[in-house]
């Protein structure tokens, strides 16, 4: 049984209000990372159904990834919601093009062009036979990361529309703005800000708001903490003196946080860095599971890209390969956000890691956090204690390379 969705008795007032709001208009739900915004969506499906009626194949949940799809589904069977009610839009959109365009599916080059998809169907919705949405209600989650040609197909699909969105966890530049979805949706204003339920201790909150750059939007951020610091055990950011090192210091904090009975998952910037490190791991004696067979209902901790990380929650959160040859091509501020992401997806710890000398510029925003006591720094080959992995200059030597996994 899922151990993540909360029953409705347990929402806050906050989340109550969210989820039975009116649906005479469209609706939009901002919160921040552990405010509860998945959890509305479902209690909300629930709710709407009930209120209206609606049969199973009049309404739908729409996520941004196959992994929120899969973490969503361990939880709709608590609702008595169907499987097929959640899928991804890009899938969605796939589906229709294959039902009522059909033809071969537009590339760009090697790769379905999942725009050019979106744009055909929206084309296809308003020039043919659909005089009449398809739902009754539609449900997003991440909303931010939807563009215009999404909503202007989410309008023409379904009455009503509940959206939950938060800028700051934006990872895809061809996303949209509040104000863009407020103006796609014909709103003036977002329906409700959910800050009461805020889940991640305040230490991951303090981490995760140094990457906020705006001063305003970084103390509102910090002030919605409402979670007590129960355990004084600081966020803690190890830098080796080599990727085997960083390695295998990842393998002992796997190690000790499954000790705990923990929730686990590593996140990392590429989908190639998944599988590498996974095979490690394996190879370490531990179990791992990746995203093409992941089961949210037990305890094997996660490994998965960051944008997949997105909308999931886990006790601790392990970020490994900060350094610049896992970011190629990718700007200072969208880093920030991804780091946001993945920090923000812990409750209880963060462990951050990089390699001397090859560190990316971000770290340096969370740095004066140890000053305050806030983070814990650890240096690679320094006898740390705690687990720390003993120096040891006549080990074998890696093969010069700016990312090992690519020899993995």
């Amino acid at each position: 049984m899922s151990t993540w969705l909360v029953p409705r008795e347990d929402l806050t007032p906050n989340q109550l209000r969210a989820l039975e709001i009116s649906p005479s208009e469209h609706r939009v739900v901002l919160g921040a990372p552990g405010s509860g915004k998945t959890l509305i969506l479902l209690h909300r499906a629930r709710h709407l159904i009930d209120l209206w009626k609606i049969p199973p194949d009049r309404f739908h949940i729409f996520v941004f990834t196959k992994v929120l799809k899969a973490y969503i589904r361990s939880a709709l069977h608590l609702l008595k919601l169907p499987d097929d009610c959640i899928t991804t839009f890009d899938s969605w959109c796939r589906n229709f093009y294959q039902t009522h365009i059909r033809g071969p599916m537009p590339r760009n080059g090697k790769e379905i062009d999942f725009q050019e998809i979106r744009r055909r169907v929206l084309r296809e919705i308003q020039t043919n036979m659909f005089s009449k949405p398809q739902y009754d209600v539609v449900l997003v989650d991440e909303g931010q990361d939807l563009d215009t040609t999404a909503f202007e197909i989410l309008r023409a699909i379904s009455t009503h529309i509940t959206v939950c969105i938060d800028h700051k966890q934006q990872i895809y530049d061809t996303g949209s703005s509040e104000i863009e979805i407020l103006s796609n949706l014909k709103l003036r204003k977002r329906n409700i800000t959910l800050l009461d339920a805020f889940r991640c201790c305040p230490y991951i909150v303090t981490l995760a708001a140094e990457l906020i750059s705006d001063p305003e939007e970084k103390e509102f951020y910090i002030n919605q903490a409402r979670t007590l610091q129960t355990e004084k055990e600081t966020p803690l950011l190890y830098i080796a003196a080599n990727f085997e090192e960083e390695r295998q210091r990842l393998i002992e904090i796997l190690r000790a946080r499954q000790s705990k009975g923990e929730k686990i998952a590593i996140l990392l910037p590429q989908k190639r860095q998944v599988y590498g490190f996974a095979e490690s791991i394996r190879g370490a004696g531990l179990e791992i599971e990746t995203p093409e067979n992941m089961d949210f209902t037990n305890a094997i901790p996660k490994i998965m890209p960051y944008h997949s990380a997105k909308g999931l929650t886990f006790d601790s959160v392990l970020l490994p390969r900060l350094v610049g040859a896992s970011f190629p091509r990718v700007s200072e501020s969208r880093i920030s956000r991804l780091l946001f992401v993945g920090i923000t997806r812990a409750i209880k710890w963060i462990y951050l890691s990089t390699c001397q000398r090859k560190e990316i510029a971000a770290l340096e925003k969370i740095m004066p956090l140890a000053a305050r006591n806030l983070l814990t720094v650890q240096r690679g080959l320094e006898g740390l204690g705690q687990g720390g992995i003993p120096p040891d200059d006549n080990g074998p030597k890696l093969p010069e390379t700016d990312d090992i996994l690519d020899v993995l």
